[in-house]
């Protein structure tokens, strides 16, 4: 079993929660709002967020786990400077997607216009009725900048379930996940491993999992209390470090410099604090405080959550 994220971003919350409803099912409320729905073959995870635009986090998060993202141009025509911010964090971070149209207004045109200068004006454009059901399943694919080997799930949710034990709760980035399954705690104690002795996709038991599923691992050889700081769980195979060489590519919009400061990256699911410091040859170091799994063409977003009007400083891919 695989699957497809996919992002809704957009200001007008009446818009997004009437799109969601009509395409897709919810079946998880906390943290992060999941929707599903099964097409052609293929499990699609909508997910979405209620924090902003008081908070960039939630959807920093969704947009760094999604592989496609659904852009939710306003029914009013007017453009704000949170859908401005919407669209600059989804160039940061590579997203490819689709700009949404609703109940023709405003046209393609004036749409594309409006976020120039941004990628999301060459998103491919679908013109729909808010009321329709359907919804456009091969436009979705994989991100091509997932890990090309090694089975890694990004963790959000940990506790203890009376019976069944630990569980934690995530989405699989990569690889194929199976019952009794030996994976690494990262960051976690050094040599520490849990075993996976169960598995659940919308309290459904399998007995494996592949990427781009939203997953409930039951989980032997550890307490929920291990994984309080732990964040990714991997099958061993990928290189940590607690400080990484960046790409870094400064969005046009955001007039600060971030070498010498302390600001935040998004990773793949987590957004951690970041010293940044000037490297080699147009590359930053980033130094964290714990270590994280890393791969060739990891996209990541610097994020300055203090920052005045614009808090997505730009865009950034791992430098091996």
């Amino acid at each position: 079993m695989e699957g497809i994220t996919i992002g809704v971003f957009g200001t007008e919350h009446e818009t997004k929660t009437a799109f969601e409803s009509n395409v897709a099912k919810k079946s998880e409320a906390e943290g992060i709002t999941v929707f599903h729905r099964t097409e052609g073959g293929r499990r699609f995870s909508f997910l979405d967020t209620a924090d902003f635009p008081g908070r960039i986090q939630g959807y920093s998060r969704v947009a760094s786990l999604s592989d496609h993202a659904l852009y939710l141009f306003p029914k009013s025509g007017r453009i704000s400077a949170p859908d401005g911010e919407l669209a600059i964090l989804l160039e940061a971070l590579g997203l490819p997607g689709t700009l949404e149209l609703f109940d023709r207004s405003p046209s393609a045109e004036f749409a594309s216009a409006a976020l120039k200068g941004t990628a999301v004006s060459s998103y491919r454009i679908e013109e729909r009725l808010l009321a329709s059901t359907a919804f456009d399943a091969p436009s979705a694919v994989p991100k091509r900048d997932w890990p090309a080997n090694g089975a890694l799930v990004y963790i959000d949710r940990s506790f203890v379930v009376k019976g069944v034990g630990t569980v934690a709760l995530g989405f699989v980035l990569s690889g194929k996940i199976s019952i009794h399954d030996q994976l690494r705690l990262i960051p976690g104690a050094d040599g520490q491993r849990a075993d996976v002795k169960g598995i659940q996709v919308n309290d459904i038991d399998v007995d494996s999992v592949g990427r781009g599923i939203r997953v409930g691992l039951s989980l032997r050889g550890v307490e929920a209390k291990d994984l309080e700081k732990t964040r990714w769980l991997d099958d061993g195979t990928f290189p940590v470090s607690s400080v990484l060489k960046l790409r870094f590519t400064k969005s046009p919009f955001y007039k600060q410099d971030v070498v010498g400061r302390d600001l935040h990256l998004q990773l793949p699911g987590e957004m951690l604090t970041a010293t940044l410091s000037a490297g080699d040859s147009g590359v930053i170091n980033a130094s964290l405080p714990v270590v994280v799994p890393t791969w060739e063409g990891m996209r990541a977003a610097v994020i300055d959550l203090n920052g005045k009007g614009l808090r997505v400083a730009g865009g950034a891919t791992l430098n091996f």
